[in-house]
């Protein structure tokens, strides 16, 4: 019994399998605006990754807190649930973050098919995803937990109900909870650095590819401009 209690904060930490929405993505185009949608990323990856180191020091203050109490009190089980479902939204938002960065440097590729560097990003990327999702499945697996049950918030907020009857239930809930918190905030930070990574890589090819059509066109206007004898230069036609 009590461990179908305890799996009802599996969903709620682990619901972001499979592909995510990819709502930053969209209305990306080519060029600049891909840069900046991926500083925007960036920031957002950041926020992100705050949130998830301040649900992991919350999580384990009320660790303490049960350890000393023996019980939490009800008042106090409320505010936890809902860092749980945060956390939930956490992982989510983590998922959606890479799923439209990779989205991003295969338009730059469509629109620049010399970018070599794009199925570096986009496996980098798929590499991410999955190791985020394992360390969430390796934190489950050593409860002896299973992800595939309490997929709604519904579902999930009334398992943790059942679990805040019994203090073993509490603490495996937060044990669980802020592991994976910490595991999350680190792997944003990869996440962030993943995608500093592909904006400087497509800066630099569109500053290169400025460059040579700079230079060509410079030597286009050296080839029709001569200098006469007084030293001023005229066009031939």
């Amino acid at each position: 019994m009590q461990k179908r209690k305890v799996v009802a904060l599996v969903m709620a930490l682990a619901t972001a399998f499979g592909p995510m929405p990819a709502a930053h993505a969209s209305g990306a185009v080519a060029g600049a605006t891909e840069i900046t949608q991926l500083l925007n990323n960036a920031e957002l990856v950041t926020q992100v990754a705050q949130q998830a180191q301040q649900l992991a020091t919350q999580l384990q203050q009320y660790q303490t807190m049960l350890t000393n109490l023996q019980n939490i009190p009800n008042q106090i089980w409320g505010p936890i649930q809902q860092d749980l479902v945060a956390l939930q939204n956490v992982v989510k938002q983590g998922q959606a973050l890479s799923f439209a960065a990779s989205n991003v440097v295969q338009q730059f590729e469509n629109t620049y098919e010399g970018f070599k560097q794009a199925p570096k990003f986009v496996t980098a990327y798929k590499n991410w995803s999955k190791t985020s999702m394992d360390s969430i499945k390796g934190s489950l697996a050593a409860a002896n937990l299973q992800a595939n049950q309490f997929a709604t918030e519904e579902g999930t907020l009334s398992a943790l109900r059942s679990m805040s009857q019994s203090s073993v239930g509490q603490l495996q809930a937060l044990q669980v909870g802020s592991q994976i918190a910490v595991e999350q905030a680190g792997q944003m930070q990869k996440l962030r650095g993943l995608i500093m990574a592909q904006m400087q890589a497509q800066s630099a090819y569109m500053a290169g590819n400025q460059q040579e059509k700079d230079n060509r066109k410079a030597a286009e206007e050296g080839f029709f401009v001569k200098t006469n004898p007084g030293g001023k230069p005229y066009k031939t036609f």
